[in-house]
């Protein structure tokens, strides 16, 4: 009864304007077709039911409704409320769980999705780095490797020197050996000529020395 009082009063001190209100939480409440219990019954609203007023009656007893479908009747001002019934709102709350509870799970997929991409992440950090020092490595491999002929350059240059030296000294030697042998050429000239006058003198020598001593032996023999 105190709960009709204050729907009566809450009626009466706001005037009639379109508005969303439910069944109150009965099994089922008679929805009229005129505003009192003598109009005849067109259809029964289970607990729950949405639909939005559209007037009162005179008496405030009585509102017109109208349905989601379109239907309009009069049910009992007394069987209303302006908030869902608890039913509704166990429902509502259970869906509203079901829903935190189906996001819930979402999030930890998504977090397990996450660590196994953090997981990768690292791995393919760890894996850059590892390159990275590869990679320095290398580049120091290179600047050795670059620092190397620039050093042969340079004892390339200095051997081309030496050879260049070796090659002029070289035909020193070959204009020296060249040099000797015409000595020597020209020393065995010498040498077969004084030899040559020698076996001359000394033939002529010997041909006089034959010669007297014939000449001896003649004059002995008269």
């Amino acid at each position: 009864m105190l709960s009709v009082l204050i729907v009566i009063l809450v009626t009466i001190s706001v005037p009639a304007q379109a508005k969303t209100a439910y069944i109150s939480d009965e099994v089922k409440v008679a929805m009229r077709s005129g505003a009192s219990n003598g109009h005849r019954i067109i259809n029964f609203l289970i607990s729950g039911t949405a639909f939005t007023v559209i007037g009162n009656s005179d008496d405030e007893k009585f509102i017109e409704i109208k349905l989601s479908d379109g239907t309009t009747g009069w049910v009992a001002t007394e069987n209303i409320m302006d908030t869902p019934g608890a039913r509704e709102r166990l429902v509502s709350a259970n869906n509203k769980l079901s829903q935190v509870r189906q996001e819930n799970k979402e999030l930890k997929n998504t977090v397990a999705e996450l660590t196994a991409e953090a997981k990768q992440l690292k791995s393919e950090i760890n894996t850059l780095q590892n390159e990275r020092t590869k990679l320095n490595d290398s580049l120091d491999n290179i600047k050795t490797t670059l620092a190397k002929p620039l050093s042969l350059h340079q004892e390339n240059i200095q051997l081309r020197g030496e050879f260049n030296k070796a090659i002029a000294y070289a035909e020193k030697l070959d204009k020296d050996n060249q040099q000797l042998r015409d000595n020597v050429a020209q020393q065995w000239f010498v040498i077969g000529g004084g030899v040559s006058l020698g076996s001359l003198i000394f033939g002529l020598l010997l041909t006089r020395i034959n010669w007297t001593r014939k000449r001896e032996n003649w004059g002995s023999g008269f």
